[in-house]
């Protein structure tokens, strides 16, 4: 089995028991992100973030930069702040107005927004094209790639974790629904993928950083409800409030995951031909 196809396989495998589980349990959401977007928003401004601090470097007051699923502007927008313009393509109607928000408050306007998929839309090549965590649940990952080498005049930026951002709270799936959670493709895979493509980028990993906790056991248990297609009052919400009690433990951060590790991420990038 090819790189692509292993790729596609587990990125399939996982959609699959997500969509079954979501029809057993009667979870549905319009948009996934709705309830998690404000998770994505970070001060434009801000210099204690390693990531951000290199992204920065990667461009000047004259860079074009189209960011693939920038979200509620985490990176779009304090690369405005440095570049000349950004577009923002992201499918999410809640991301886009958080993002909408974050641009007016922060007084930037060198920047424009395209709603769809990126398989779908139209947009203007830029200098440099950025997508930071979003091809993990990404079935086509090849044509995906090369419609970001298409539109990068000089370079292509992937940021990416060594595992899976769900992967987290991957602990809690069993005792919830009965068997594994099949997870998505990460950094590893990806390697491979772009290698079996005759992709030999540049690989800049970043220092481990602990696993962003949550507040209080109620905000854990709404987000996990979220992330694991579980309803309130439920037989499942009951095994999930059970699980809590034995499987999240209480950090300097806040709530995480029982032995979770830290997080891991590098950022991938290269020149198109």
């Amino acid at each position: 089995m090819s790189a692509i196809e292993y790729w596609k396989n587990k990125v399939e495998a996982h959609h699959q028991q997500s969509m079954r589980t979501q029809k057993e349990s009667g979870w549905s959401s319009d948009d996934f992100w709705q309830p998690i977007e404000s998770l994505f928003e970070a001060d434009p401004r801000r210099t204690n973030d390693p990531v951000l601090n290199r992204l920065r470097q990667k461009v000047t007051s004259s860079t074009t930069v189209l960011d693939v699923g920038g979200g509620a502007g985490r990176f779009a927008l304090p690369l405005a702040l440095h570049c000349r313009h950004v577009t923002v393509v992201d499918p999410s109607e809640s991301m886009v107005e958080g993002l909408k928000a974050g641009a007016q408050k922060a007084g930037i306007d060198n920047l424009s927004i395209i709603q769809g998929l990126w398989e779908d839309v139209k947009a203007d090549p830029a200098d440099v094209v950025l997508c930071a965590h979003v091809v993990y649940g990404t079935a086509e990952i090849q044509g995906f790639i090369r419609k970001l080498e298409s539109h990068a005049n000089e370079r292509v930026l992937i940021l990416a974790f060594m595992e899976s951002p769900l992967s987290q709270v991957s602990p809690l799936w069993k005792p919830v629904h009965g068997e594994e959670r099949l997870d998505l493709p990460a950094l590893p895979e990806l390697l491979n993928a772009l290698w079996e493509m005759g992709i030999y980028p540049d690989l800049e990993m970043f220092e481990e950083t602990s696993r962003e906790g949550m507040k209080s056991l109620d905000e854990a248990l709404k987000l996990l409800r979220h992330f694991l297609f579980v309803r309130p009052d439920t037989e499942q919400d009951k095994r999930l409030v059970a699980a809590t009690k034995d499987l999240l433990v209480e950090t300097p951060g806040g709530f995480v995951a029982r032995d979770s590790k830290p997080r891991r991420q590098a950022l991938i990038s290269w020149s198109p031909n």
